[in-house]
C-alpha cells in the first residue's frame, strides 16, 4: 500500500466525482426513483469512507514534562505536527459538509422531480 501514499487526495476526490457523475447519469436514464436514491446513498457512504480515511490519526507525541519543551527544535516539531493534523482534519470536515450538501441537493431534487411528474400525470 506504499503506492497510495504518493497519490494526492485531490486526485482521489476528482476520480470519485467523475465516477459518481457518470454513474448518476446512467442511473438517471432509467427513471427509477428507488434505484437512483439507492445509488446516491451508496455513493454518499463511499464518499464518507474515503473522507474518514483522509483524517489523520491524532498526534500522540505530546511532551511529558517541561524539559521536553525547553528545546526549541522539539517544541517546533511538536507544534508543526499538531498543526498539520488540525489542517487535515479541518479540510476533511469542510469536504464532509460540502459533500453532504451536494448529496442532499441531489436527493431532494430527484424526489421533487418525481412528485412533480406524478402530480402532472393526474
Amino acid at each position: 500500500m506504499n503506492f497510495l501514499v504518493g497519490i494526492d487526495t485531490f486526485y482521489i476526490k476528482i476520480a470519485f466525482l467523475i465516477v459518481f457523475i457518470i454513474g448518476y447519469l446512467i442511473i438517471q436514464r432509467k427513471n427509477n426513483l428507488k434505484l437512483t436514491l439507492q445509488y446516491v446513498l451508496y455513493s454518499y457512504g463511499i464518499a464518507i469512507l474515503l473522507l474518514s480515511l483522509s483524517i489523520p490519526h491524532i498526534f500522540s507525541g505530546f511532551p511529558h514534562d517541561v524539559s521536553d519543551l525547553e528545546n526549541k527544535k522539539k517544541l517546533l516539531y511538536h507544534l508543526q505536527r499538531n498543526n498539520e493534523a488540525l489542517v487535515e482534519t479541518t479540510q476533511a470536515f469542510r469536504d464532509l459538509v460540502f459533500i453532504t450538501f451536494l448529496f442532499l441537493v441531489a436527493i431532494i431534487s430527484k424526489i421533487i422531480k418525481h412528485f412533480k411528474l406524478e402530480n402532472s400525470a393526474e
